[in-house]
């Protein structure tokens, strides 16, 4: 995987260099600072002291890598929710759109059923968010650390997957740079606030606004997280009115797919530098869900309802749109995240 750097000057000093020598495990960054990689390690050996230097050296790696993997949101304000559509697409498709001011009808069959029909103003202070949802391995380093089940379900058994088990090693072989799935909420929840437990910065999910707003790339009227705001599947095509004939794809073209993702950042990222925001793999975000939310909102930095029995999904399968939003019960199998850093300010040496 490739890690994509945006604004991380902002974050921190850009220092590297080898870690205290009286340490078991070190590491080296070309974004992150020393002083950071020493917190985390000094974090790590305190709090987990009878772990082996292997699975300590994991979660530093692991640890580190969150932090490489930031890209810098600077705060604005947008219209979240449905911006709305032509009511006859000049493409022909759903998944070639150019939006205008005079657009009529909503874009999403679900707006009016989730309420994001209500277009609403929201004003963000900046963050930071990965640019990658989490991948599978580095979720299972932090649960190994703090002996907890795999993320991961035998189906047969319809229990959790055993480290010893063939399918185990199936699994973390085939998977391993795949984004990570939970059976819960409370599950990403966990991680990121773990990152933030070992790395002393306020990382957590983000909020649906967040979400957002990112994948919009600071809130801009596109209709998928994509490198050009369309989505372009193989074998696919769209009518160019001008011309008036179809246009099909080349291979070159291609920029998502109708399948998961293989591994993450398999298809170009946003122009925010953001990856997997419309690749048909369900996240977590950090809002309980209402329907009625967006009509009551706040404009500053919304948190969404505080407390229901749903949570906000984001980027579920089919052809969902950055501004669809979905509910579902916190115990729902095979939904991925990504992670935030909840702070605006920078991080001085």
């Amino acid at each position: 995987m490739k890690n994509k750097w945006l604004g991380f000057a902002c974050l921190l000093p850009l220092l590297s260099g080898c870690n205290d020598a009286n340490s078991s495990i070190s590491a080296s960054s070309d974004t992150v600072s020393k002083q950071q990689i020493d917190t985390i390690i000094t974090n790590i050996n305190k709090q987990y002291p009878d772990a082996s230097n292997e699975l300590k050296q994991n979660a530093l790696n692991t640890a580190v890598r969150a932090i490489e993997n930031l890209v810098f949101v600077k705060g604005g304000s947008f219209e979240m929710g449905d911006f709305g559509a032509p009511c006859e697409i000049p493409s022909r498709t759903r998944n070639r759109i150019d939006w205008s001011p005079d657009v009529q009808c909503l874009s999403s069959f679900f707006s009016v059923k989730t309420g994001i029909d209500n277009l609403h103003k929201v004003t963000l202070d900046s963050y930071s968010i990965s640019a990658y949802e989490t991948s599978f391995m580095d979720m299972e380093w932090m649960r190994q650390l703090n002996n907890l089940p795999v993320a991961a379900t035998d189906f047969s058994t319809l229990s959790n997957m055993h480290r010893d088990s063939e399918l185990y090693q199936q699994y973390i072989a085939k998977l391993n740079n795949s984004a990570a799935v939970t059976k819960h909420w409370q599950e990403a929840k966990n991680y990121c606030q773990w990152l933030g437990d070992v790395t002393t910065l306020p990382f957590d999910l983000p909020t649906e606004a967040q979400w957002e707003y990112a994948a919009r790339s600071r809130g801009q009227k596109k209709y998928f997280a994509t490198n050009n705001g369309y989505r372009q599947l193989q074998g696919s095509d769209y009518y160019n009115p001008n011309t008036e004939y179809y246009v099909d794809y080349n291979d070159d073209d291609v920029n998502a797919s109708t399948n998961s993702e293989k591994y993450i950042g398999q298809w170009p990222a946003n122009p925010l530098g953001i990856y997997g925001m419309s690749n048909q793999i369900s996240e977590w975000v950090n809002d309980w869900y209402s329907a009625d939310y967006y009509q009551e909102s706040p404009e500053y930095n919304p948190q969404g309802p505080k407390a229901g029995k749903q949570k906000v999904m984001r980027d579920a399968s089919g052809a969902i749109m950055v501004f669809e939003r979905f509910d579902t019960k916190p115990e729902y199998y095979t939904v991925s995240f990504r992670c935030s850093l909840q702070q605006a300010a920078t991080i001085k040496p």
